[in-house]
């Protein structure tokens, strides 16, 4: 009787498993309809002669230089919030600060970022204020995996610095930072995966629809994949196969970096036994 309930209960977890797995074959199955539009001469021709390499190109730009500005922000939080933080009503708020984040509509923080960061500072339709809009998407899944990965490094490392003379910084900067490393880098892959495709976030604040060549500064607006899948879309009335052949450029992006983090986690967690 058990052995039968046992049976009835993993068919039923598998039930979610498989509306997944038919999930992304129903995507796979709606992009391959663009697969025919893809060629190398579509990736490296200008915007201005048919092809997406401004488009491709940008998208790299803010995923970058929002990672660039988020990610010393975050690990830096994240040291403090586990290693000096006395967790008492500070941390508690930055703690609290950090799930409303996680939980914000990207529509909300899009607009936030165009009242603030374009209006009030003066940057305008620029990358800097895309880099600054993502960036306060990417910071709670830099924060909260940083601080998982520092935790994860079990205490006698510091503690033999510390025994051998070190001051506390540089036990942390030294010893504890780099065997953190492969899940903080990994934990940033995810992060930027996470922000990819973002529509909503950087709709006001960096993109527009065609530029002249690649942006020279940062206060220049720039060419986006998932800017300029929303416009064809839902103004320009593109041809559905070309509009799926740059979605799948943007799904590849996505599932690249995405498969970056989860090979450099199972590589990592094969060398240092204390990830596992």
């Amino acid at each position: 009787m058990n052995h039968l309930k046992e049976k009835i209960f993993f068919a039923i977890l598998g039930i979610p498993v498989l509306i997944c797995l038919a999930a992304i074959l129903w995507i796979i199955l709606i992009l391959s309809t663009g697969i025919s539009t893809l060629r190398w001469e579509l990736l490296t021709t200008s915007v201005l002669q048919g092809g997406i390499f401004e488009m491709v190109i940008g998208t790299l730009y803010l995923l970058i230089g929002a990672v660039g500005v988020a990610t010393p922000i975050g690990v830096l939080a994240a040291i403090y919030l586990v290693e000096y933080s006395s967790k008492g009503r500070f941390a508690r708020i930055i703690d609290q600060a950090l799930n409303n984040m996680a939980g914000v509509p990207s529509i909300v923080v899009g607009l936030f970022g165009y009242t603030f960061f374009s209006r009030l500072l003066g940057l305008g339709i620029s990358m800097a204020a895309g880099w600054l809009t993502l960036m306060l998407m990417i910071l709670p899944i830099i924060v909260r995996g940083t601080e998982e990965a520092l935790k994860m490094i079990p205490s006698s490392f510091k503690e033999a610095a510390l025994a051998l003379g070190a001051s506390r910084w540089r036990a942390i900067h030294s010893v504890v930072l780099p065997a953190a490393a492969p899940g903080i880098i990994t934990n940033i892959l995810l992060g930027m995966a996470r922000v990819a495709g973002e529509t909503a976030a950087i709709l006001f604040t960096s993109c527009v629809l065609v530029t002249r060549g690649l942006p020279k500064s940062p206060l220049e607006p720039v060419m986006a994949l998932a800017f300029n899948l929303f416009v064809k879309i839902t103004v320009l009335g593109e041809s559905s196969e070309r509009v799926f052949g740059i979605a799948i450029v943007l799904f590849l992006i996505v599932v690249s970096i995405a498969a970056a983090a989860i090979v450099l986690r199972i590589y990592y967690r094969r060398k240092q036994p204390w990830l596992r």
